[in-house]
């Protein structure tokens, strides 16, 4: 089930982890979807930086690149996890979760129209 929390990984390369940070169910099957990459001294996304502990798959420090953040659909999203393009992942730790969702609102890199799908 594709809910706020979900975490999925693309099987396609670079493999990253990407996260549903908003409710489909509030948002018409709709979610906000934000990928999860390694913190690199360049990185514009740095509003929310997770490390070793914040998610049982983090092996390393690991930005959320708001920038890349897109809207995504339930429908599309299990789609590509049938064809195996995505992968289903455990779901992030609640209070990991909520540090995203903070993050995602002092992103400069997140519009505003995305910021408004974060749940409150």
């Amino acid at each position: 089930m594709i809910q706020l929390g979900s975490v999925f990984r693309c099987n396609q390369p670079p493999c990253h982890r990407w996260v549903v940070l908003s409710d489909p169910a509030e948002h018409g099957g709709r979610f906000l979807f934000v990928d999860l990459t390694t913190l690199r001294s360049a990185s514009t996304d740095d509003a929310c930086v997770l490390d070793v502990g914040d998610y049982p798959l983090l092996t390393h420090k690991t930005t959320v690149a708001y920038s890349r953040a897109f809207v995504g659909n339930v429908e599309g999203l299990a789609r590509a996890v049938r064809t195996g393009d995505f992968s289903p992942l455990p779901d992030m730790p609640s209070a990991t979760l909520r540090r995203i969702i903070e993050g995602g609102r002092a992103s400069p890199e997140l519009s505003s129209a995305k910021k408004g799908m974060l749940p409150r």
